[in-house]
């Protein structure tokens, strides 16, 4: 049941991912495994990814000073001010 709820909360946080940060996104799957673990339920693993994502979305806004990292048509990189 444990590895169920794992890959549940994985998978689940990875979806949300897709509008996030990568700092949204580890947080989110850090959160998740810890949730599922901890609480050994699928609520409990939904719970973490959320509190994880908003978290590692915060911390790595602090830690760039709000700027992200964007890749233009042409394929360079480019750093410009984050959208939240």
């Amino acid at each position: 049941m444990k590895n169920l709820v794992i890959v549940a909360a994985a998978c689940s946080s990875l979806a949300l991912g897709g509008c996030a940060t990568q700092g949204g996104v580890i947080g989110g799957v850090a959160g998740a495994t810890i949730g599922g673990v901890a609480t050994g339920t699928v609520g409990g693993a939904l719970v973490g990814a959320g509190v994880g994502a908003v978290a590692g979305t915060v911390i790595e806004a602090h830690a760039t000073n709000g700027l992200c990292t964007y890749r233009a048509a042409s394929g360079q990189y480019y750093r410009a001010r984050c959208p939240y």
